[in-house]
């Protein structure tokens, strides 16, 4: 069963992903502050930003796994505002695929059952073959059989992309999908990353960190306090870590200044 949906202009027009005035608060904290963007259909995005910038937040809003305060948020045509719970899990289960830096494998089922996972939560019938064709995908045919004990941790993350695209989602989101491996590892799956958009039209967005993983996509997006400050399109890794270290000296720079008023503040002349 699948939710009932009706199609903007935006996807109409190529448009995978569009966030409008976005905002989100945790109480007095604004993690996420007006922002606009467009996510076009076979493109591949990095987002960026200092620590607590609002990446996380805004992935997990974009992906419908959090409310925003304010604004609206279209995936695959479909705007989340004013979804209940039910049709929000529906619109996640078959529009948006999200991997995770940890990969979240259930460790006692093979490889093979934990991308069949979607489908069985669904109640949809599993066929072999799809299932199959989803580890080919990644790079894993012949895997099928194996549990993630006994996969390393860059196959692990392959079966979480797979088990990801088994519902042929609108896009694919992914939380530092390559934070918890070796250099060369990530290497991989950035590749394989970089193949599913370039041979298969599939839509990435993803936050990342590091500047060689950020420059694998086709444009890098920079956040600052949850605002969107600058893009780089056709990005390069010296191109990301200068943008990236400008952004972490006048972020350090800000907050030394802020610490310098609040301690003159505090100070009562005799």
């Amino acid at each position: 069963m699948t939710s009932t949906t009706t199609t903007t202009p935006a996807a109409r027009s190529g448009i995978a992903v569009r966030l409008a005035g976005l905002h989100r608060h945790h109480r007095d904290v604004r993690a996420l502050d007006g922002v606009d963007l467009e996510f076009r259909t076979g493109t591949f995005t990095a987002v960026m930003g200092p620590s607590g910038s609002g990446k996380s937040t805004l992935l997990q809003c974009a992906a419908g796994l959090d409310r925003p305060t304010g604004g609206t948020v279209e995936v695959g045509g479909v705007a989340l505002e004013g979804l209940s719970e039910r049709r929000l899990t529906l619109l996640r289960r078959d529009r948006i695929g999200f991997v995770f830096q940890s990969f979240n494998l259930l460790p006692s089922l093979t490889a093979a059952q934990n991308v069949a996972l979607p489908l069985r939560l669904a109640g949809r019938r599993v066929a072999r073959g799809e299932v199959r064709a989803a580890l080919e995908r990644v790079g894993l045919d012949g895997r099928e059989r194996h549990r993630p004990g006994e996969l390393s941790g860059g196959q692990q993350q392959r079966v979480a992309i797979a088990r990801a695209l088994i519902t042929r989602p609108a896009v694919l989101f992914g939380d530092e999908p390559t934070g918890a491996l070796d250099s060369t590892t990530s290497r991989e799956v950035l590749t394989m990353l970089r193949e599913l958009v370039d041979r298969d039209g599939q839509t990435i967005v993803m936050v990342t960190h590091d500047p060689v993983a950020a420059a694998r996509a086709d444009r890098v997006v920079f956040l600052v306090d949850g605002r969107v400050v600058g893009e780089l399109d056709e990005p390069t890794v010296e191109r990301v870590a200068a943008r990236m270290a400008g952004l972490e000296t006048a972020a350090a720079t800000a907050g030394t200044s802020s610490a310098a008023r609040g301690a003159g503040a505090e100070v009562v002349p005799c």
